[in-house]
């Protein structure tokens, strides 16, 4: 449809994941209040919201990852290390759909996550449990927003959330 501009499908989704976004407030999604209670109710899935500040979605969000302000970058940057140390990589996927994964992943295959979790402000068990929900999903739905597109390192941020929907295969697919 040209002219249209279309979102991760959230009404469908098996977990969504908000960063930087208060969709309870700022919508952005269709029937936000309606699709996030569908997640938080349904047992089978995930609300996962990244995000300083306990919104009203992370009051309701089976996972609340409360970074220290500032801190996204080492928060996501310890989300792909975790995917990238356990093997949780699509790699399948990753074969047909991407190029340039070699000369990325040797970096976050050292880096030391207990730091990362630490700098980023939240509890390493918590950012293990995230990665390996997100890795594990049929679906998964991502929508950045300006809690980090208008903060520090905004770029990283992108590349690495980025790097987090492509690594797990969650691009391009219902």
């Amino acid at each position: 449809m040209t002219g249209s501009f279309t979102r991760s499908d959230f009404e469908h989704c098996e977990v969504a994941v908000f960063l930087g976004k208060n969709p309870w407030f700022s919508h952005g999604i269709p029937r936000a209040r309606v699709t996030l209670r569908e997640i938080a109710r349904d047992p089978r899935r995930s609300l996962i919201v990244i995000d300083p500040r306990r919104s009203e979605t992370a009051e309701i969000a089976d996972i609340h990852l409360q970074v220290r302000p500032g801190g996204d970058a080492w928060l996501l940057a310890a989300i792909f290390a975790v995917l990238v140390q356990e093997s949780r990589l699509a790699e399948a996927w990753l074969a047909r759909h991407a190029d340039g994964l070699e000369s990325v992943r040797p970096h976050f295959a050292v880096v030391s996550v207990p730091d990362y979790c630490e700098r980023a402000g939240v509890p390493e068990a918590l950012v293990r449990m995230t990665a390996r929900r997100i890795a594990a999903a049929g679906s998964a739905a991502f929508f950045e927003d300006l809690g980090v597109q208008m903060n520090r390192h905004s770029t990283l941020v992108s590349w690495l959330h980025r790097l987090i929907a492509y690594g797990t295969g969650h691009y391009g697919r219902p």
